[in-house]
């Protein structure tokens, strides 16, 4: 299992000086500041020119200033006295940017530390009134698009989004979920094994990266289900793992099937209408968190082990809570 570009953004550049020292290594830039103050199509172009590898990877383009179509339709949102309210919710909610900052440089140096040949992507943030995806995350480039991330105060939300999605749409959202992401480069995996489980552990050693470079984030940012769901999905586990042992997911490679229980989706049918969705993946976690903590390999031999079977029978699960 694959995690693909998160669509959660366009122009704040957040510039990563390798080091090995724990430091305040991140800077974001605000370059949307700039092209909201555009007034000209001839500004709009220099701008573009000027910002390639955002407007490539948020607006698709590879004609920059000579993109006449992406030209015209910036210069009428920028000056959009609509789009001017939602900009301006957007740096009341945001401000400087200054937690967002830290959280990264905190998460990013952990990294380098486990991984010293980690390379951190620049970092862009953009207001565009929903042009673009919400993050876009490459290895080298991530594109944040404030606009999603507002809060639910915002004027304007993200059409079509359904509440249990919509409700994530959060600024403290961003970083737990750019550091999944950034996970699936070092979470190595065994291409043959196709079954449910293998998925399910995949999940799991993200969740658990995600968590070891930001310790202090709440299990619920991580995940996203909230603090109702997570209670009440730790409380009747040893049903939720009997139910996948009776049905025998543990070892399905059918795609529809493994569908059902690692997609998001308000709520997993086959158990429950207070299962939450992508029950798969919380289980997983629950699998990785327990051969984590009582094998102790470390983050860096966790993630570069990919026998998930291996990880399930030596983690011990059975569906039980943990000992206190």
């Amino acid at each position: 299992m694959k995690i693909r570009s998160v669509v959660f953004g366009l122009v704040s550049i957040l510039i990563f000086n390798a080091c090995s020292k724990t430091e305040e290594l991140v800077t974001i830039e605000r370059p949307e500041q700039q092209l909201f103050g555009s007034r000209k199509p001839e500004q709009i172009r220099q701008w573009l020119d000027e910002h390639k590898a955002v407007a490539q990877a948020y607006f698709g383009t590879t004609r920059f200033g000579q993109d006449t179509a992406l030209v015209n339709e910036l210069l009428k949102r920028v000056n959009d006295k609509e789009l001017d309210v939602l900009y301006k919710q957007v740096n009341a909610e945001f401000g400087t940017m200054g937690d967002v900052q830290d959280q990264l440089s905190e998460a990013f140096n952990r990294i380098h530390e486990n991984f010293p040949d980690f390379k951190p992507p620049k970092v862009a943030t953009m207001v565009s009134g929903f042009m673009g995806p919400d993050l876009v995350i490459t290895d080298s480039l991530i594109v944040i698009g404030l606009d999603y991330f507002a809060g639910p105060a915002a004027k304007y939300r993200p059409i079509g989004v359904p509440g249990y999605l919509l409700r994530r749409y959060q600024k403290e959202y961003i970083v737990p979920t750019i550091l999944f992401a950034v996970s699936e480069r070092f979470n190595k995996t065994n291409e043959q094994d196709q079954t449910l489980l293998a998925d399910m552990v995949y999940y799991g050693k993200g969740y658990v990266f995600t968590k070891a470079m930001l310790p202090q984030t709440p299990d619920s940012l991580v995940i996203g289900y909230t603090e109702k769901q997570l209670t009440q999905t730790y409380n009747v586990q040893e049903d939720i793992w009997a139910y996948f042992i009776d049905a025998k997911l543990l070892y399905e490679v059918s795609p529809a099937i493994k569908n059902r229980y690692l997609s998001e989706r308000p709520f997993t049918a086959e158990i429950g209408s207070k299962s939450p969705g992508a029950l798969g993946r919380w289980v997983g976690w629950r699998i990785v968190g327990k051969y984590f903590d009582e094998k102790e390999p470390g983050i860096k031999a966790l993630m570069d082990n990919a026998n998930a079977r291996q990880i399930f029978e030596q983690s011990g699960y059975k569906g039980l809570k943990d000992e206190d």
